[in-house]
Order: structure tokens, then C-alpha cells, then sequence
């Protein structure tokens, strides 16, 4: 179930896509905690893909960021991620060369704004999970049903790009919440294959993990309340979430 206010400004961040793309705009689709029922009110952030029918030239881009943009002083959540992709890519089951969107969008009241008119050199692997999960759990806000307009995204390429993200996570994150709950999520699709919330990765990795102390820190992290994770703890986790991918592919 979408809280009120967040449909409500989902619906208004495709509004204003529509009247920037009219007929080119095939839908525009809440994924991430929203979709997949793990949403903490002032914790999380929202999740919002589109997908446009063909490739957008420059100065469409810089409209549909001028629109996205006018839509986030409303964001009722930490702050928005939007990302548009033409219809070629979100229906796709191959895994791109890479990141393949055509704009990104984040920002918020507590999310440092970034813009990005050009995949080039931004990591592919976050891209496919989040069309995976577009596929099987996106919301429509308007539109074709998700399920029609993004590809089921094999397991094969799952896995890999989960075993890409731990890899990130050692090297840019590290003990973060994300890195914890990202690795639980990840283990919990290699053993059960379901492509779940953060929380609920957390609560299957919880009952699994030697050190339940670790997953405990990252949840209270997660929603608000102050805790402590150990750099070791978490690079152990990481360690061991990257061998079962890699096992399991």
C-alpha cells in the first residue's frame, strides 16, 4: 500500500513528465522500498523510473530535469531517485554495456542533488537490479503495467550484478547501512530467489549470520534510531555475501 502522500507526489512527478513528453512517455513507475513495501516514513527515499519511447535529445533531457526538478520541493520522503530510460532498454533482459539511462535525477530535503544527462561511466549494476524490481514489483503510476514495459531480468545477471555491488560497497562504503541491508537483500535472492525489501533481507539474513549484532545495527540505522555498526563485522558479512553469489551462479 502507497502512503497517500507519497502517490501523491508520484503523481505528480508524472504529470509534470507528461507534459513535457506527452504520447512519448510509456509510463512512470514507483520501485525500491515503495514497491516492495519496506518504506520508512522519513527514512526512506522514493524510488521513481519512467520509460520514454525513443532516446531523448539534449534539450528534452534538460526539460524532463527542469520537471523532475520543480517536483522534488514536494518530496514528503528524504528525497527522490528518478531515472528515465527509453523503451529499447527497459525491455531488454540483456545486461547493458552499461548503466543505459537517458537522464538521472537525485535530490531532496536530505539528498545532495546530482544530475546526469550521460550514463557513461556510471556503474550498470544498480541500474539492473532496479529494473529487475521494476518488473517484479514496480507500481504503476501511470501508464503500462511494469510488468509489460521492463524485462524480466535473468538470474544469471542478477547475481552478477549483485556480486558487482558488493564489490562497490567494500571500496565506497563500507559500514553503511546500505551495505548491510544491500548484502542481505542479495543473500536472500541467491537462497530463495526473491527479490525482496531491504527489511525483509535483513530479517532472512538475521536468523543466518553468525554475528546478528551487525543486521540489528543496520535496522536500527535504518530507521532512525542511533546505533553502531563494526567496519570488520561488515566487511565479513560482505565477504561472505559475494562468495554465495558467486557460488550460486
Amino acid at each position: 500500500m502507497v502512503p497517500d502522500p507519497v502517490w501523491a507526489f508520484g503523481r505528480e512527478v508524472a504529470d509534470r513528465l507528461s507534459s513535457v513528453l506527452g504520447d512519448r512517455l510509456v509510463g512512470t513507475y514507483f520501485v525500491g522500498s515503495v514497491a516492495l513495501g519496506g518504506y520508512v516514513a522519513g527514512e526512506s527515499d522514493i524510488d521513481i523510473k519512467a520509460v520514454c519511447r525513443d532516446s531523448l535529445d539534449l534539450d528534452t533531457k534538460r526539460s524532463v530535469i527542469d520537471a523532475v526538478e520543480m517536483a522534488i520541493g514536494s518530496c514528503p520522503a528524504r528525497g527522490l531517485e528518478f531515472t528515465i530510460y527509453r523503451s529499447e532498454v527497459a525491455g531488454s533482459a540483456r545486461a547493458p554495456s552499461g548503466a543505459g539511462f537517458e537522464v538521472n535525477v537525485n535530490g531532496g530535503p536530505r539528498m545532495d542533488r546530482v544530475v546526469r544527462t550521460d550514463p557513461q561511466g556510471q556503474p550498470p549494476f544498480w541500474y539492473i537490479i532496479d529494473r529487475a524490481i521494476a518488473h517484479r514489483a514496480g507500481v504503476t503510476i501511470i501508464g503500462l503495467p511494469a510488468a509489460e514495459v521492463f524485462a524480466d531480468i535473468g538470474r544469471p545477471t542478477l547475481l552478477n550484478a549483485m556480486v558487482e555491488s558488493m564489490r562497490w560497497h567494500r571500496l565506497h562504503e563500507r559500514a553503511t547501512l546500505y551495505s548491510v541491508l544491500n548484502a542481505a537483500r542479495a543473500w536472500r535472492f541467491a537462497d530463495e530467489d526473491e527479490l525482496g525489501s531491504k527489511l525483509e533481507g535483513a530479517t532472512f539474513a538475521r536468523a543466518r549470520w553468525h554475528r546478528p549484532e551487525v543486521i540489528d545495527a543496520a535496522v536500527e540505522l535504518r530507521h532512525g534510531r542511533p546505533s553502531h555498526l563494526d567496519a570488520a563485522g561488515v566487511d565479513e558479512l560482505l565477504d561472505h555475501v559475494q562468495q554465495v553469489l558467486v557460488d550460486s551462479e
